[in-house]
């Protein structure tokens, strides 16, 4: 498990994460083999998991976008997140493909990111999650898994890693 940043109470009282204004979205988070296992022998229903190694979308009848398939609109919580994929952990930060280039980079639509961007806690826990990152078995997983590594046109590259 990855340590958190964002505070679990921000997180609960947020309406952004897990949702998503179209179906073809590039936020939904990627799965590992070993996640897509995983959820199976929890009785996740297959079809929750795309072709493309992604946890599948459906409409959210209280708005007019889309929820993963894993996230309880009444109660604003995962279903999943004890056992989350490593996207999921990972977020609000991401592996961001520029150009030929991949950076650990940071969603600024967080609201508890904008808010805490410069503060020492934010630098401390970047410091960690670089070292965490850039760990030989980390590095080993982002090259096995290139599905990983997107474009997000509005995320803060924070730092490049080398894989």
């Amino acid at each position: 498990m990855i340590k958190q940043f964002v505070l679990k109470e921000a997180c609960l009282n947020c309406q952004g994460c897990c949702r998503f204004k179209e179906i073809n979205s590039v936020w939904p988070p990627c799965l590992l083999d070993l996640e897509i296992e995983k959820l199976l022998k929890k009785n996740i229903p297959p079809s929750v998991i795309s072709s493309s190694k992604r946890v599948r979308l459906i409409p959210n009848s209280q708005q007019d976008n889309f929820v993963c398939a894993l996230f309880n609109t009444q109660e604003n919580i995962c279903k999943i997140y004890s056992f989350r994929p490593f996207e999921c952990q990972l977020y609000p930060f991401l592996i961001n493909r520029k150009g030929k280039s991949v950076f650990l980079a940071v969603d600024l639509g967080c609201p508890f990111i904008k808010e805490n961007l410069h503060s020492k806690e934010f630098k401390e826990y970047v410091q960690y999650l670089t070292e965490f990152i850039n760990s030989p078995h980390q590095l080993c997983i982002l090259r096995n898994n290139p599905h990983l590594i997107q474009a997000y046109k509005e995320a803060e590259n924070i730092f490049e890693l080398k894989i």
